[in-house]
């Protein structure tokens, strides 16, 4: 599971250098809870997505390294049920916070989930102790010691996306080739023309790059896009 989830991280984090994926996930300090989902009835589960975190049990906190959920099942709650479950996890092993260092791509998504830009866990036990991120927003959400969180449903719901579909018109992020990175991808916000399916049932989409000439529209694919969170906060 943790080398599936790897290599999601590693397409879903361009930014993040493999390496330090690599050795933060398997590293003995940190811990990693997996969401897996079969396809349909009958087929074996894979892995869709996960976050790895790092307890601080003697502080009472767990600082969020990494978290993504592959592109194509954000729009279906994926990224909620699992911020959810590890949370309860974490609330029932006694931490009673979880921070992390968001980007400017994911803020709406943390919000969504109960974080806030407020922090309420006192400095003095985090300061020296989790990694600091240029130009990541530090976060803060306060975990129910029963383990009982609160559920924040409907990755998308702003866009309108019905059965896993994006509308036309919506707003996301799709993966554009980039040599600033050392992946070689980034996101890049967008705006969905219009969409069209091949023989095999496979949704394509015409997306236009927010900001950019429309000579740089282009068809893709569900796996290279996710929904812009941030869009209404903007």
């Amino acid at each position: 599971a943790l080398s599936s989830l790897e290599n999601i991280f590693k397409w879903q984090l361009p930014e993040m250098p493999p390496d330090y994926i690599t050795h933060l996930l398997y590293d003995k300090d940190h811990r990693t809870m997996c969401l897996m989902k079969a396809r349909g009835s009958g087929e074996e589960k894979r892995v869709v997505g996960g976050i790895t975190y790092r307890p601080f049990y003697k502080y009472g906190f767990a600082e969020i390294v990494f978290c993504a959920v592959i592109s194509h099942e954000q729009v279906s709650g994926c990224g909620s049920q699992l911020m959810n479950h590890t949370k309860e996890h974490l609330g029932k092993d006694g931490i009673t916070h979880f921070i992390t260092y968001a980007d400017d791509g994911a803020i709406g998504f943390f919000r969504k989930q109960g974080f806030s830009k407020k922090i309420t866990l006192p400095k003095a036990k985090y300061l020296g102790r989790i990694k600091e991120y240029k130009g990541g927003q530090l976060m803060d959400c306060k975990l129910d010691p029963t383990g009982v969180s609160q559920l924040y449903h409907g990755l998308g719901d702003a866009q309108n996306v019905s059965g896993g579909v994006y509308p036309i018109g919506a707003r996301v992020e799709v993966q554009f080739l980039s040599n600033k990175t050392e992946t070689g991808r980034k996101w890049v916000r967008a705006k969905i023309l219009k969409s069209k399916q091949d023989g095999d049932g496979k949704i394509h989409y015409m997306v236009h790059y927010i900001g950019w000439n429309s000579k740089w529209d282009q068809w893709t694919i569900s796996e290279h896009i996710r929904p812009d969170l941030n869009y209404k906060t903007r």
